[in-house]
């Protein structure tokens, strides 16, 4: 736990100096003044895990791969990790339409300075805007993304959180793990919630939500790594989640960014639902009962 405890630490203080620097330093202050700017910083900031793992390992003089969660062997984890989000997000739009307030419609956003486009080019937006269209677009860019750009930069995560952290908490048992990970995890997202990330609207609140959604992700997470004894199942499912995120906002209308979306309670409860999902399969269905154990019991079968 003592190495646990040392890595949240390290980690946390270094990714938010980062941050301050970026604030007051390089005047990125929120989401959108400066997109462009504000994009760079927060895949940098994804890669600090990484970073902050990597130190602690050669300082210690570890070996970086003796964690075993490195190993390259494709497993059906991997393919779940890469699909199970399309499930997530139609799920998670149908929840989020059982709010009060909010209707499944589909809505494109509007574009800026659409309105000075010439009747040709409003045309072709128009055809490019059909629903059968965006959905197959935005599906397809999403799952390649997932396994592509967006996985490396999901990388940058969990080598932090789902391989140095579950090897400093082997020891522990699955359900403590997830505890620890997830409130972590959800911490360290801080500085970029207060820049407006996912709760423009609602940024303070926005941490105490980021740190529920981030606590039953990592159930999920948590499992398909030890499933397949390796971290890149849960850059593929982190990945291909950020990829996909946007694509719940197309269909539904009203709500607000604390209700809405991936990031909101339709997607926190929508999680919560795959989270118990994966506790009955584990319990009932299959042999190895990972949530049933401690996290070394399962890395040494």
């Amino acid at each position: 736990m003592k190495k646990a405890l040392r890595f949240s630490v390290i980690v946390c203080v270094v990714s938010w100096i980062f941050a301050a620097i970026m604030y007051w330093g390089r005047g990125i202050h929120n989401t959108t003044d400066n997109p462009m700017a504000y994009s760079l910083f927060a895949t940098a900031y994804m890669f600090f895990p990484l970073i902050c793992a990597i130190a602690i390992q050669l300082i210690n003089k570890e070996k970086l791969g003796g964690t075993g969660l490195l190993k390259f062997k494709i497993r059906w984890s991997w393919l779940i990790a890469w699909l199970l989000p399309v499930v997530i997000v139609a799920a998670t739009i149908i929840v989020n339409s059982l709010f009060d307030g909010c209707e499944l419609k589909f809505h494109m956003p509007k574009i800026p300075g659409m309105e000075n486009l010439s009747p040709e080019d409003m045309a072709k937006i128009s055809a490019m805007q059909n629903p059968k269209v965006v959905i197959i677009t935005t599906l397809v860019s999403g799952l390649f993304a997932g396994i592509t750009i967006n996985a490396i930069a999901a990388f940058g995560e969990e080598y932090g959180w789902r391989n140095y952290l579950v090897n400093a908490l082997r020891g522990k048992n699955f359900w403590l793990a997830c505890l620890f990970i997830g409130i972590l995890w959800g911490i360290w997202h801080f500085p970029i919630i207060l820049m407006g990330h996912n709760y423009p609207e609602h940024n303070v609140a926005g941490i105490f939500m980021m740190i529920a959604m981030c606590l039953v992700m990592t159930p999920i997470e948590l499992y398909l790594v030890l499933k397949a004894k390796s971290v890149y199942p849960a850059a593929i499912f982190h990945g291909t989640i950020n990829a996909l995120a946007g694509a719940t906002m197309l269909f539904i209308s009203g709500g607000s960014d604390l209700i809405n979306g991936l990031a909101g309670l339709a997607g926190i409860i929508t999680m919560a639902i795959i989270v118990l999902i994966f506790f009955v399969y584990d319990k009932f269905v299959s042999e190895e009962n990972i949530m049933s154990k401690r996290i070394e019991e399962t890395l040494t079968d």
